[in-house]
């Protein structure tokens, strides 16, 4: 953890930087009279709201649907500070404009990549900045860093995609997943810099993740598998199919998800962390992580 918090001071530009979800595409705000917020996203808003800035709003400039996020760096108290957004805790001491940040989205999968769509005007060759990461919460070392993926975006007037990649350090598996977006760069954030942002997707190696709809509910065991491994749904599923890959995406192995159960023997593989997926006319209907011992 002590990496990503590295990364995310120096992205920033500060000196401490910040369920299913259902405001992947900025269209819930909550109006807090002063300021609004994106629904299951925080902002530095309840604080720098308190003098007169509001760094994250809705915008009527949207790629899809009525609304994006814009996300623009105003000066407050004589410090050039970024709009920003995260699935995490973000807390500011509005006297030295210092941000940490802590949590996140409960994801237990390896991350493969984030993408999103994006409008940017910054001010004096400012950029925007993405920054994503999965870690583990353990008794021992606390949190731990699995993966990681910044990103930086250039000025363009019409909407555009990004795309962002995570770099796995561990093969573990994580208990959670966050981002943090930023209207500025970590060094010389620049007033006046502006970031629209709109239809965020995240996918693992074997495909998207509807992080914003329920699951299909599925049982996997034994976790951790020796010999064999067993999926199983209380869930009725028409031509459900189940896949395993490794952790470069290669598949391994399908069976067709007869009278909601399947078996899978493991026996021949080597210990690690494995991927699985169940779809449905190739709609993912669930996926998730199981340990090979």
């Amino acid at each position: 953890m002590k990496k990503i918090i590295i990364i995310a001071f120096s992205l920033m530009s500060i000196s401490l930087f910040s369920q299913t979800l259902p405001n992947y595409d900025f269209e819930e705000w909550n109006n807090f009279f002063i300021y609004e917020e994106p629904s299951n996203w925080n902002t530095p808003n309840p604080y720098t709201s308190l003098l007169g800035s509001v760094t994250v709003s809705p915008s009527n400039d949207a790629f899809t649907g009525s609304q994006a996020a814009r996300l623009e760096t105003m000066n407050v108290m004589d410090i050039n500070l970024p709009g920003v957004m995260t699935l995490a805790d973000i807390n500011i001491n509005i006297f030295d404009s210092s941000y940490s940040v802590s949590g996140g989205f409960f994801l237990q999968e390896n991350i493969f990549k984030l993408t999103g769509w994006y409008k940017y005007q910054g001010v004096g060759g400012d950029q925007a900045s993405i920054l994503m990461y999965n870690f583990k919460n353990t008794p021992e070392t606390g949190y731990d860093t699995i993966g990681y993926g910044y990103g930086f975006l250039d000025n363009t007037d019409t909407w555009s995609q990004f795309t962002v990649y995570m770099t796995n350090i561990s093969n573990a598996v994580p208990d959670s997943f966050n981002v943090i977006i930023a209207s500025s760069l970590a060094i010389g954030a620049q007033e006046g810099s502006v970031l629209l942002v709109d239809s965020l997707s995240i996918y693992t190696n074997t495909g998207i993740i509807d992080l914003w709809k329920p699951k299909t509910q599925l049982n996997a065991y034994p976790n951790p598998a020796v010999s064999n491994i067993t999926f199983e749904s209380e869930t009725n599923i028409s031509n459900g199919m189940i896949t395993i890959y490794n952790n470069i995406g290669q598949k391994l192995g399908e069976k067709t998800f007869e009278n909601n159960s399947v078996r899978f023997n493991v026996n021949n593989l080597t210990p690690g962390v494995y991927t699985y997926t169940l779809k449905e006319k190739n709609k993912i209907l669930n996926s998730g992580t199981f340990i090979k011992n």
